[in-house]
């Protein structure tokens, strides 16, 4: 649950001057008309001027950069091409029309405009540093940064490489350099004696968040990041170092609790959710503190807050599960379903498939056929929750036993161990519909190797003299794979 830091890529570019270091007449009565306030006056104006010089590279770049001031691409668009027809070697041409591609979220073309604005001009700091922020949108936070620094070597002044290096610096998990970054553009600003409420807001709102140490988020910040970059122990020491200047933070409670649930820390993992929940009031708190967070709505806010809470509710019920405190584990899930949120990024699928799991722990194996068709229809896609249905329906069937169910935490994708015991008259149709959902987990994920472990199982049930392969198979994959089951494939 890490703030996101909000890339605005192509604004500061749409709305700085691009031009050559001496004014032309048409940019100066620009600047008079919105000196006087008449800036309705600007693109009349530039519109005549056009039919006068149609061939003017700058007067067609300066139209084409007025209607991107109002947010009319296509007519910027267009103006900039023209002025490209002109002067084929215009790299703020190329610059302008990436970022248009940008704004559509097209940064594939972008980059490829970008590519050749950098290719023409390669000491243009703003087309250098405007290539790493497409970078960055790209998921290539590496070449990213590489920019911003060339960006930063070419003009020392310029306020906006060092943000955006910053930003990535954040996305690399590297808070201290986020941080000097940030302090950086800072005083050089105010040397340079930028008067730019919105800029130095932004840089003091990151400050704030993760840069200061006497804040519960300057820990937990640089322990998610940590976390992140699987560096546990260091999590581990960023944490307790928070959590001894604010005991009772439940931030701090729940991401230690997440690390000792990576570790496979159960116990651990529980006593700080629980610790959490029993502070929960405060994440309320800690999220209406956290200047990021001050555009969102109350209904906003509400919705993070409970989707967060629900987070902790469903990490804790996984360990009571692993520690047999099956009713424990349960009223956490159903605490966690009550807060679940209607968003689209809620994945709501892997709540409703933990209760379910919970259920057919219970032998209650209607409740957790339910959750698994709850499931299935929250994410049509989420393989597990076909293979556990799948296990439902079998024990289901009213001419079935299980002789054995137990939690098996060693492997990830194997949440049960089980040998079904069935009598002589078979309940084909569940079994059939068992055997479906198993194909459909194995279409939907062929690299889950506990979906083998539990097709080969039904089949055999069947009478399926194809059994064997899907049971060696789920064994080539790490599962562990009863010996009594390969009896007979391994004469």
């Amino acid at each position: 649950m890490r703030s996101v830091l909000t890339m605005l890529f192509f604004s500061f570019l749409f709305t700085v001057q691009v031009y050559g270091q001496s004014k032309s007449v048409f940019e100066k009565t620009v600047d008079s008309l919105n000196l006087i306030g008449q800036s309705e006056k600007i693109i009349p104006y530039l519109e005549m001027q056009v039919k006068n010089h149609p061939e003017n590279e700058v007067l067609l770049r300066l139209t084409g950069y007025q209607y991107l001031q109002i947010g009319n691409l296509v007519l910027g668009e267009q103006y900039y091409r023209k002025a490209l027809s002109i002067n084929p070697s215009c790299a703020r041409c190329y610059l302008n029309i990436a970022l248009i591609y940008a704004a559509k979220s097209d940064f594939t073309e972008a980059l490829t405009y970008l590519d050749t604005a950098v290719a023409i001009d390669p000491m243009d700091d703003r087309v250098v540093d405007a290539r790493g922020t497409i970078y960055h949108h790209l998921k290539q936070p590496e070449k990213a940064l590489v920019d911003h620094v060339k960006a930063i070597q070419l003009n020392p002044n310029n306020l906006q490489a060092y943000l955006n290096k910053a930003e990535v610096h954040f996305e690399l998990e590297d808070m201290d350099a986020s941080c000097q970054d940030y302090t950086t553009a800072k005083l050089l600003a105010q040397q340079l004696k930028v008067n730019d409420p919105a800029f130095f807001k932004r840089i003091d709102d990151a400050l704030l968040d993760f840069c200061d140490n006497s804040k519960a988020s300057f820990y937990y910040q640089r322990g998610v990041a940590f976390y992140n970059l699987k560096k546990f122990d260091k999590a581990l020491e960023i944490y307790d170092a928070g959590l001894t200047k604010f005991p009772n933070n439940a931030m701090l409670l729940s991401f230690r609790g997440n690390t000792h649930l990576a570790l496979k820390d159960f116990k651990n993992a529980a006593l700080n959710y629980d610790h959490a929940l029993v502070n929960k009031e405060g994440l309320m708190r800690e999220l209406k503190r956290n200047p990021r967070f001050a555009y969102m709505s109350e209904q906003d806010i509400q919705s993070y807050y409970n989707a967060s809470t629900a987070s902790i509710y469903y990490n804790n019920a996984e360990c009571k599960v692993q520690s047999d405190n099956l009713d424990e584990g349960l009223s956490a899930i159903n605490s966690a379903i009550t807060l679940m949120s209607n968003g689209s990024s809620f994945e709501k699928e892997l709540y409703w498939n933990r209760r379910g799991y919970i259920y057919l722990l219970q032998h209650q194996y209607k409740l957790a056929l339910a959750d698994f068709d709850q499931s299935i229809q929250s994410n049509e896609k989420y393989a597990l929750a076909y293979v556990n249905r799948a296990i439902a329906q079998v024990c289901l069937s009213e001419k079935s036993k299980q002789s054995n169910i137990i939690i098996s935490s060693k492997l990830p994708n194997q949440p049960f161990k089980m040998n079904w015991v069935m009598k002589s008259k078979k309940d084909i149709p569940n079994l059939l519909n068992a055997l479906g959902d198993c194909n459909k987990a194995i279409e939907l994920d062929p690299n889950n190797g506990f979906s083998y472990y539990v097709r080969g199982q039904i089949k055999q049930l069947l009478n399926d003299v194809d059994y064997c392969s899907d049971l060696l198979k789920a064994k080539r994959m790490a599962i562990q794979v009863e010996d009594i089951l390969l009896v007979d494939c391994l004469k």
